[in-house]
């Protein structure tokens, strides 16, 4: 009888601590990690009670507002990850010996997302362009980074459920085949990662992430300062080092795609390095200026701090999107910026995404650069966006869009002028 009285104890507890927890809040729960937009409490109509829309309504609000439920969401997924192997994280995958990925790296390791031989071709046309007009009129160096990833460099780790179908070529190899035989500046990590796999005194991609380590990122950050120095003539501020110390509690980004998974404890990790460094500028030393198109690879250059002690008021556009340092505080969209002004103050131009952007590096800033820079009748960009301006309808329609998207007109038809130009390339 004591134990029966003691189950129900027990029960009626577990069913009222949630209700107490979500009125009084005894218990600080940590929030989870990422972006979730809870339920708002629903609104009661005749009509909404009669459809069945309110019923759904208060059920979705009341799961989002239980008391615990940050802690609650955190087993159930710890149970999931430890005794499954699922991840309840968008677009994370389980590899072997727990290795974490993002599905995408996997999908590019496969060839899955190869936009075609004639799209990648003519990015390395425009490209060879950009980079022979912009040293030779403006004394501007233009430079393709290809960061490490992760589905390349851990093969052996993927799951067999994705092999199973054909490996085609990656854009990013293809990218690389075309643009060495044009002579395009690039910075290769992925190949250089890879040759350093079994050598490397410690970990150059995490376990639990998927982006560069910082060990990796400041490796991968003074060579590519030597690299410039080289081409480029001038000579940077050094990157000292001073020791490495490891740790087997990841630091910073070394574990973002375990943060998202939102667990009891973390996913198994190996032993990491984070490197202590200083830097050394001298009378004979400059900080050049850049533009870096960039993806969040970036960041493990700029949290470190590497970028902010080797340039001069770098500026980065991220995933040509986002302008940043200020979006930090307020956004602010590289379609507000001069693009020709922006371009022009700078001495370097560095297009750093991993997978060569599935052979279009810098999210579309080539298009944008080729269109305002090549200004023969011949562009097959601008002949679109003439096309636009002498077809009233069209012209008519895009000024509705632009009006609709708060964009300045000319960078409305700019726009869809690439967009129609890119999936032609694609169609054939």
């Amino acid at each position: 009888m004591r134990i029966k009285r003691t189950l129900l104890f027990v029960i009626l507890l577990l069913l009222v601590l949630p209700a107490v927890q979500k009125r009084f809040h005894p218990v600080s729960s940590r929030p989870l990690n990422g972006v979730f937009a809870n339920a708002a409490k629903p609104v009661f109509s005749c009509s909404a009670w009669m459809t069945g829309q309110f019923q759904d309504a208060c059920t979705r609000y009341l799961e989002d507002h239980t008391g615990f439920r940050p802690d609650l969401v955190r087993l159930y997924n710890q149970v999931d990850f430890s005794f499954f192997s699922l991840p309840h994280a968008e677009r994370v995958v389980i590899g072997k010996n727990h290795e974490l990925f993002a599905s995408g790296y996997i999908r590019g390791y496969l060839g899955q997302d190869f936009p075609g031989n004639r799209y990648i071709d003519e990015k390395v046309k425009m490209l060879r362009y950009l980079q022979e007009y912009l040293w030779k009129e403006k004394h501007i160096f233009v430079v393709v980074v290809i960061p490490p990833d992760k589905g390349s460099f851990y093969p052996e780790c993927i799951p067999g459920r994705f092999l199973k179908v054909k490996r085609h070529q990656a854009a990013r190899d293809y990218f690389l085949q075309k643009a060495g035989k044009a002579g395009i500046n690039i910075l290769d990590f992925n190949s250089w990662f890879l040759a350093m796999k079994d050598t490397s005194p410690y970990r150059l991609i995490p376990t639990t992430g998927v982006h560069w380590s910082e060990y990796g990122a400041w490796l991968s950050a003074d060579s590519a300062t030597r690299y410039l120095e080289r081409m480029t003539g001038c000579t940077m501020p050094r990157m000292v080092l001073d020791s490495v110390v490891t740790s087997t509690h990841p630091r910073h980004k070394d574990d973002d795609i375990n943060k998202t998974m939102n667990l009891v404890w973390n996913a198994p990790h190996a032993r990491l390095a984070y490197p202590a460094f200083h830097f050394v500028s001298g009378k004979t030393m400059s900080k050049p200026s850049a533009l870096f198109v960039a993806d969040s690879f970036f960041w493990g250059w700029w949290d470190q701090p590497i970028i902010q002690n080797l340039f001069r008021n770098p500026e980065i556009w991220y995933y040509d999107q986002e302008i940043y340092p200020e979006s930090f505080t307020r956004t602010k969209h590289t379609w507000e910026a001069g693009l020709r002004e922006t371009v022009e103050r700078q001495d370097i131009i560095v297009l750093l995404q991993v997978g060569a952007g599935g052979g279009n590096p810098g999210s579309g800033i080539i298009d944008r650069l080729f269109a305002e820079f090549d200004t023969s009748a011949g562009n097959p960009i601008r002949k679109i966006e003439r096309t636009m301006l002498s077809d009233t309808a069209w012209l008519a329609a895009e000024k509705r869009k632009s009006a609709e998207r708060n964009l300045p007109l000319p960078v409305m038809m700019r726009s869809d002028a690439i967009s129609l130009f890119n999936d032609d390339l694609k169609r054939k």
